[in-house]
């Protein structure tokens, strides 16, 4: 009976080692090599330096050479179950057809943002922080809170190429009656590609002022939808009749496939979604859009 115990103790011991030796492994994968969209860098590169997650910078400008990555992102997303667009709805509810990818977008919000307010009650305090969402994966559920500011993107962009991105919500009011598709809460056009990150500093333009999630209440999860376009035109003049302040109105009962077609956009090359429902953030949203908060 002590020679199977200690059998039994001696395979929990090489068990143990095992699995410590895997998980060193994974963890000198990450730290010494990051990935940046399909690339691999050395940490040990001066113009690539490894931190986790999406770095809101530049990484190397490139414009000598073919068209380089601008942003360096971490491992996050590593072991993340592949969403297909039929798996998401987003073809046909958003595009009617299937789409080639031909990069992939990664999305930051803040790690921390302000926490929201609650309007029902006197309590309530926004000032302080709160957690963020950091980077969000393909149907991540997240909160209005988290997604509250304009977000940092990235992508594998071709140099001397200029990209609209578009932000949909297909599920307004709600995913089982959805009459108000799409609700449009961002559209930027002429970003350069060799001036990313999108930051809201890499020379595009706000078409439509970003408004973050905003789902009311009771209405369920929505599906927060980002599609990528490249410009084949290069730089274009948009019509100022699509411009959108950050105000409500004129936003409902939009198309991205209609917009895409008629400013020559093609179909999109990259997209990414996320999920989100009511919180208590979202009344606030809601004043902040009428102009009765700052």
């Amino acid at each position: 009976q002590d020679g199977t115990t200690l059998k039994r103790k001696m395979a929990a011991i090489l068990r143990a080692t095992v699995v410590a030796a895997c998980l060193s492994s994974v963890l000198s994968f990450a730290l010494n090599s990051a990935p940046i969209l399909g690339q691999r860098c050395s940490t040990a590169g001066a113009a690539c330096v490894s931190r986790p997650g999406l770095r809101a910078a530049v990484v190397q400008r490139n414009r000598a050479g073919a068209g380089g990555v601008q942003m360096q992102f971490g491992f996050g997303n590593l072991f993340n179950k592949k969403v297909t667009l039929q798996d998401s709805g987003i073809v046909p509810d958003i595009i009617p057809e299937m789409f080639t990818e031909k990069t992939v977008i990664r999305i930051k919000y803040p790690a921390w943002v302000k926490a929201s307010v609650d309007l029902t009650s006197i309590t309530s305090f926004g000032g302080t922080p709160t957690r963020g969402v950091g980077e969000i994966s393909q149907g991540q559920v997240v909160s209005p809170t988290q997604v509250q500011d304009q977000p940092v993107l990235g992508w594998e962009a071709e140099e001397g190429m200029y990209y609209t991105l578009v932000m949909v919500d297909p599920d307004a009011p709600t995913a089982i009656d959805p009459k108000l598709r799409e609700w449009v809460h961002w559209v930027r056009v002429n970003i350069p590609g060799d001036n990313l990150p999108c930051d809201g500093k890499d020379g595009g333009d706000n078409l439509k002022e970003y408004v973050g999630a905003g789902p009311p209440k009771d209405t369920g999860e929505h599906r927060y939808v980002f599609l990528l376009f490249e410009q084949a035109d290069g730089k274009q003049d948009f019509s100022e009749k699509e411009r959108i302040p950050f105000v409500a109105s004129g936003r409902e009962k939009w198309s991205a496939a209609t917009f895409a077609a008629e400013n020559n956009l093609g179909a999109p090359i990259a997209w990414a979604f996320f999920k989100a429902s009511y919180d208590t953030y979202v009344p606030e949203l809601y004043a902040k859009l009428r102009g009765q908060i700052a």
